[in-house]
């Protein structure tokens, strides 16, 4: 299976598709997920997205993130645990029997009751922080499958390298024979044969090089699920499909869809559920305890007691935690601007690369291959007749590699640009909700006056 980088299959969904659909052509993510790696079939950029999601160690980590909030959430719930002391009094006088007679035992049981809905904003801020991993979560499995896309695309066109390295070893060795015969005939010294064999040996040297980097950025793809070497034979995808352009407006209204920048509303929250903590502690708990007391050996002798303690706030009231809070609270807004600056200023930057890009493949596809290769051929022809020197042909044969090897840069360009500019606008295929997390939310009260 081949995959185009075309405009249907790149089109943004943004809360009803997976991310992967974006760069698949027409064939289920699940699907294909579900089947195994075979090393005998090309590698699909579906597959390895769907290998990524499956088995990639970065997001399996978050999963423990998610765990971690969840456990919180059921620590917040927990009630202070009530504690049993014991007091004895009177040990000290002489003799063991009048010691047993005069001495006072009191059992205790304490309780701590939380006051100034601490409990409640604690779960509070658990259930944000939860949120939060989960958008979180949404962050990294958009950065990964971009990852995954870019290395892709870096393996696509390392074997485009790879072929078009091979069919320079092929042309620079077509002068030889040509050479040959000049030199045989007289027409030419034998410098020019040496001159053509170094052509052939510095081409061979550079498809080697292009071999190597080809297996490095094989290895990369493979690194994004885990695996540590790299067992697909090829990669299938035809990285000469250009999609349309759309408009940079169009795109920017999409930038909001971005878990990065749609999980400031629940981060907000959060940080206001921590400054409700913060409040709530300012309040002093109360401490009742309550037990019998028992007065020398008769348990005729018994009485009950009862009290409570409560601290005096004179000097520590929280001050500092809760304007830490405030702070906190009153910065998200900043942050938040400055995050979309950069996603702004990022998208922008992918845009016009994305358009300088399209241009230079126009511009090569059009006018400067062809004009390259034709005249590589008549300068060849023209050498074995005489009419063009052997400088002329090697000047156009280079002239002809170098422009081949600029238009793979620039389809590398494009496409990676166009994955730069989808995983900027993509939202996550199950989108957090912002929204009251528990019906037990504290509501924010009036800042105290000091």
């Amino acid at each position: 299976m081949s995959i185009a980088f075309h405009v249907q299959s790149l089109r943004l969904r943004i809360t009803r598709i997976s991310f992967l659909f974006l760069f698949a052509a027409g064939h289920g993510v699940c699907a294909l997920g579900s089947q195994p790696l075979e090393p005998s079939e090309p590698l699909t950029l579906a597959r390895a997205l769907a290998l990524t999601l499956q088995r990639s160690p970065q997001l399996a980590a978050f999963s423990w993130d998610i765990r971690a909030a969840e456990a919180r959430i059921l620590q917040a719930k927990l009630l202070p645990n009530p504690e049993i002391s014991w007091d004895g009094e009177d040990f000290t006088r002489a003799g063991v029997q009048s010691a047993t007679e005069s001495m006072q035992n009191t059992l205790v049981l304490s309780q701590l009751i939380e006051l100034g809905g601490k409990r409640n904003s604690r779960v509070w801020e658990a259930q944000f922080d939860r949120r939060g991993a989960e958008w979180d979560y949404q962050v990294k499995r958009l950065e990964v499958l971009k990852s995954t896309t870019l290395a892709f695309i870096e393996v696509l066109s390392g074997q485009r390298k790879v072929q078009l390295a091979e069919e320079n070893v092929e042309l620079t060795e077509r002068a030889i024979p040509i050479t040959q015969k000049r030199v045989e005939a007289g027409a030419a010294s034998n410098v020019e044969l040496i001159r053509a064999k170094t052509e052939v040996a510095t081409a061979k040297i550079e498809l080697t090089e292009a071999r190597h980097d080809l297996e490095g950025a094989r290895v990369t793809l493979s690194a994004q699920w885990g695996a540590k070497q790299a067992t697909f034979p090829s990669v299938s995808g035809n990285l000469e499909q250009l999609r349309p352009i759309p408009s940079l407006e169009s795109l920017k209204a999409k930038l909001q869809s971005n878990p990065e920048l749609a999980k400031w509303t629940t981060e907000r929250q959060k940080r206001e559920a921590t400054l409700s903590v913060a409040r709530a502690e300012a309040h002093p708990d109360l401490t009742v305890n309550a037990g019998p007391r028992l007065l020398g050996a008769s348990r005729a002798d018994m009485s009950f007691v009862a009290g409570f303690s409560i601290p005096l706030p004179l000097w520590d009231r929280n001050q500092g935690k809760i304007a830490e809070a405030e702070a906190n609270v009153a910065k998200t807004g900043d942050e938040q601007a400055a995050a979309e600056a950069d996603a702004n200023a990022e998208l922008n930057e992918a845009y016009q690369t994305l358009q300088r890009a399209a241009e230079e493949v126009r511009m090569l596809r059009e006018t400067v291959l062809p004009g390259a290769k034709s005249a590589v051929d008549q300068t060849t022809e023209g050498y074995a007749t005489g009419r063009f020197s052997q400088l002329d042909v090697l000047d156009a044969q280079k002239s002809y590699i170098e422009t081949r090897s600029q238009y793979v840069r620039a389809l590398s360009d494009f496409q990676k640009a166009a994955a730069q500019i989808d995983a900027l606008t993509a939202g996550p295929a199950e989108l957090p909700s912002n929204g009251t997390v528990s019906s037990t939310s504290p509501v924010k009260g009036k800042k105290k006056k000091k």
